[in-house]
């Protein structure tokens, strides 16, 4: 049987940058950085913004911005005159969730080009602030309408907020500490295993050009506290906290094999994304019968795997959501990853060293498993997105060979996921 390509969804292009002008007044403002990261984007595509005639801009919701509706002006920024343009909402999650909208798409043939963009100039906003610099950025009244819609509670219930549980720092750090009691582990052992993983994702990170933080640490110095590296929230130091003061932009753009082939680009210069699923966790941190497992996330990796048919073996590198050492521990147990595989977990280098620029960190991820595809290091590469407080998941499985079949869209992961939850009640 004949594949039908138009129905093939795959990311062809991708666009990164770092903003290193420490100049409040002369760095970019988040448009421009996320119309640097387009611009490369097309580039990577083999097309120019008017060739690609792009049918969907989505936007990554940015931190930086006051904006009320910056989505269109974006498209403005770019010449993008008849797309469909959308802000998001707000996590980690985010960012694959907008690629899995987009596969879907091009599933049901629709034969979009969708651009998916976000930046953060957290850094510089710093900067400014201390510097005492106002900051004469594009702005506009109001709050964007998110898509999807953003949740009033943010994941924290009100009974969590009271007790001093609002904060990533600490639910993370809470996390942590129930995954060293379950796998028997002291403090001085959880520290050695802490420091042996996140070793590995300063190493990536180090390496990386764009990384925020490119010094080489090994474990003992990440996970030690000292004046330099104080701690934050036992048993989490600051180099264990992801870094969100950052001045980052990254795009996809994705669309469907036919047209990938009428732009010029061949089989093997595309990322195809072969399966893709998102679901949530009980909502509640406090109300999960086990805060150190992700049931939600199993599901989300079984389905993605199996749509794009593949093994957990058969992937050849991973990006796990990496804003505390938790999340990237609960991603691993939950992929059935045991602690010494030798695959690389991260192609990005984690919040804390590449940097966590707000919801856009997994923009970056994607990008960075499209140019390990085309470079040839393997095959498969599945990328992990984490919301909220291991609440919000979503998962990509990237090939870099031809599918032999249309992807099948997952089914509604959420009510089976829903019908096999307990939860904990929570007393005031």
């Amino acid at each position: 049987m004949t594949t039908d390509w138009s129905r093939v969804p795959v990311v062809v292009g991708a666009g990164q940058v770092t903003n290193r002008e420490g100049d409040p007044a002369a760095a970019p403002d988040p448009f421009e950085l996320m119309s640097e990261a387009a611009t490369g984007a097309f580039m990577s595509a083999g097309v120019d913004v008017g060739s690609a005639d792009i049918s969907h801009l989505w936007m990554v919701h940015c931190l930086s911005l006051r904006h009320g509706d910056p989505a269109p002006a974006l498209a403005g920024r770019l010449g993008i005159k008849a797309a469909e343009t959308r802000c998001s909402g707000m996590g980690g999650n985010i960012p694959q969730w907008l690629v899995n909208r987009a596969a879907e798409l091009v599933v049901a043939g629709g034969q979009p080009r969708v651009l998916i963009a976000g930046a953060e100039a957290l850094a510089t906003r710093r900067r400014a602030k201390k510097a005492g610099v106002e900051l004469d950025w594009p702005s506009a009244p109001g709050w964007p309408d998110t898509w999807p819609p953003m949740e009033p509670d943010v994941g924290v219930h009100p009974v969590e907020r009271a007790h001093g549980l609002e904060a990533a720092t600490t639910m993370y750090a809470l996390v942590e500490s129930a995954l060293a009691h379950a796998q028997g582990h002291d403090p001085a052992a959880q520290r050695r295993a802490m420091g042996e993983l996140m070793e590995r994702f300063n190493a990536v990170a180090a390496a990386n050009p764009l990384s925020w933080f490119g010094t080489r640490r090994d474990g003992a110095e990440i996970t030690t506290a000292t004046a330099d590296n104080r701690m934050i929230c036992f048993p989490y130091p600051k180099y264990l906290n992801a870094v969100m003061d950052v001045d980052m932009g990254a795009a996809l753009v994705v669309t469907d094999a036919a047209t990938a082939r009428s732009w010029g680009l061949g089989p093997d210069e595309v990322a195809y994304i072969g399966g893709w699923a998102d679901a949530h966790e009980v909502w509640y941190l406090s109300q999960r019968t086990q805060v150190h497992t992700a049931p939600a996330l199993v599901e989300c990796a079984r389905s993605a795997l199996s749509s794009a048919g593949v093994t957990i073996d058969d992937v050849g590198a991973f990006d796990l959501y990496a804003c505390f050492p938790s999340s990237i521990e609960v991603a691993r147990d939950s992929f059935g990853i045991a602690t010494d595989d030798p695959r690389p977990l991260t192609l990005t280098g984690g919040l804390q060293y590449h940097g966590g620029p707000g919801s856009n960190y997994v923009t970056h991820s994607v990008a960075n498993s499209l140019d390990w595809l085309r470079d040839g290091h393997g095959e498969v590469t599945l990328v992990h997105g984490n919301g909220y407080y291991l609440t919000k998941q979503a998962v990509g499985v990237y090939t870099r060979r031809p599918p032999t079949a249309v992807p099948d869209a997952p089914d509604s992961l959420q009510k089976r996921i829903d019908a096999n939850a307990t939860t904990v009640a929570i007393e005031p």
